[in-house]
């Protein structure tokens, strides 16, 4: 029970916490009376609810330390781990982590935003520009992590609930990630179609992966040929290519490790594996065109011969697919540098090489399925790994505007044209070339048109509509991809 006590001119409200020796007195101090009733009220309501949580002295950054190993360890992998430990580091325990977990309300959340957007200096970090400030995508990164901190302190009863819920962001729109058109895309497949150089067409093959089989950087850096049936030309992908720091190898049970590379140089931080991927949905077979498993069979008689030439010492041969000229891994980074230096040495006016980046291919991959497939999304969905279809719209949206101007000029020859007829409101041209009829001003002769007599006109029949569609799957198959696309917009 908690008690009221007059003290001066205030009040206190007083009441007993915890259980056995870490049972003790906590007094509420300088309350009005009316106050003080009220919170005994509460205090009493929460007891007898046993909802009540007892106030604790735990600063936010005692919390988080305890919310990374307790939670972190066990649900993130390696590069979730480092990018969100990196964020507190940087953004939450200089400007935050001193206040009592207890007095977070969400007006002091609004207040951190502020001070960082204004005051805060970005963390720079290594062979990346200097900022300026922080930008919004990164103060919603941070909210991401926090939000998920503190709803995991309200599970662990620190407190009563989340004051990041309610929290208000600064304005902040994803960047679409610019793909490459198919005839842009021929164009750098046929400028690195040279067997006669390894590296050349190294990234040849690696680019007929990312677009054939709508292959992620990882992926495609951790294919094996063991994983690889040219007879059924099929690729089985469940395993990526990463670099992780060694402390965490062994400490996040999430991660899987398939496979350690020797490290080149002893005493680094970090190694090269093999490990699974992201998600269950990332494990997946993709079947290969005639072309592409074609080229994967020229790649591997010039890696045979490497082996040959380099010897034993000199080719270190792990199985990849798509590695370097002594069998060494080739990092999702690497293959991104070689292909801007690829389009800087193309020189094409089309493309920009700045903005372009290797996984743009993945975003071409995914229009040009979508094309081909008319609108498939669970094909295309399973053939590049997404958890859910709306990850492809959302994501690859933009690169269905010309089909969906083709699909109207396909209604316009195909519906309203039927017959040779034009089923169109009159515009100002022929209204004015047609004969005028006098007018009479009589009442009685004076006939009103139909209110809906132009709609008539206008209005499609639906039988006749039905029946087009019905005898058209291909122009079906379209306008139900234009109606997905715009309900998920």
């Amino acid at each position: 029970m908690a008690s009221i006590v007059k003290r001066g001119k205030t009040y206190t409200v007083s009441h007993y916490e915890g259980n056995g020796a870490d049972r003790k007195q906590v007094w509420e101090c300088g309350l009005s009376y009316n106050i003080a009733k009220a919170r005994k009220a509460q205090i009493e309501y929460e007891v007898a609810q046993n909802i009540h949580i007892d106030r604790n002295d735990l600063t936010v950054s005692a919390f988080l330390h305890e919310f990374i190993e307790k939670y972190g360890e066990r649900k993130w992998v390696a590069s979730t781990y480092d990018g969100n430990v990196g964020l507190m580091e940087n953004y939450v325990h200089p400007y935050l982590g001193d206040n009592l977990l207890r007095n977070i309300r969400t007006k002091t959340v609004d207040d951190y935003y502020h001070n960082l957007m204004i005051n805060a200096k970005p963390v720079a970090n290594m062979g990346k520009p200097k900022r300026d400030e922080i930008t919004p995508s990164m103060i919603h990164a941070i909210h991401k992590v926090l939000r998920c901190a503190f709803n995991q302190a309200v599970k662990w009863e620190y407190i009563a609930k989340n004051p990041f819920v309610n929290a208000t962001l600064p304005d902040h729109k994803e960047k679409k990630r610019p793909a490459l058109t198919p005839e842009q895309l021929h164009r750098v497949l046929d400028f690195t179609d040279r067997p006669e150089i390894y590296d050349y067409y190294l990234m040849h093959c690696a680019m007929q992966l990312a677009f054939a089989c709508s292959m992620r950087g990882g992926e495609v850096g951790g294919a094996q040929w063991d994983k690889f049936d040219p007879e059924e030309q099929m690729l089985y992908i469940d395993r990526v290519i990463d670099r992780v720091d060694r402390s965490l190898a062994d400490r996040l049970p999430k991660m899987e490790i398939m496979f350690r590379f020797p490290n080149l140089f002893p005493g680094t931080r970090t190694m090269i594996v093999l490990k699974q991927p992201k998600t269950d949905g990332s494990i997946r077979n993709v079947y290969t065109p005639d072309t592409v498993a074609y080229k994967l069979t020229t790649l591997r008689k010039l890696q045979d011969r490497l082996k040959i030439e380099l010897g034993n010492d000199g080719y270190m041969d792990y199985g990849l697919i798509i590695c370097q000229a002594n069998g060494r891994p080739i990092m999702t980074e690497h293959l991104n540098k070689r292909f801007k230096e690829i389009l800087v040495a193309m020189d094409d006016p089309s493309i920009d090489a700045k903005d372009m980046v290797f996984h743009s291919i993945r975003h071409t991959s995914a229009g040009v399925k979508l094309r081909l497939s008319k609108g498939d999304l669970k094909a295309v969905q399973g053939d590049g790994g997404w958890n859910t279809p709306d990850m492809v719209t959302k994501r690859y949206a933009h690169i269905l505007d010309e089909d969906r101007r083709n699909l109207a000029n396909e209604m316009e020859n195909k519906f309203y044209r039927t017959n040779g007829k034009i089923a169109t409101a009159p515009t100002k041209k022929s209204v004015a070339a047609a004969p005028r009829t006098p007018v009479v001003a009589s009442a009685s002769s004076t006939k009103r048109p139909p209110e809906n007599a132009t709609e008539a006109v206008l209005t499609p029949n639906a039988d006749q509509l039905a029946s087009l569609l019905a005898g058209n799957p291909d122009l079906l198959a379209k306008v139900l991809q234009s109606v997905l696309l715009v309900n998920n917009q």
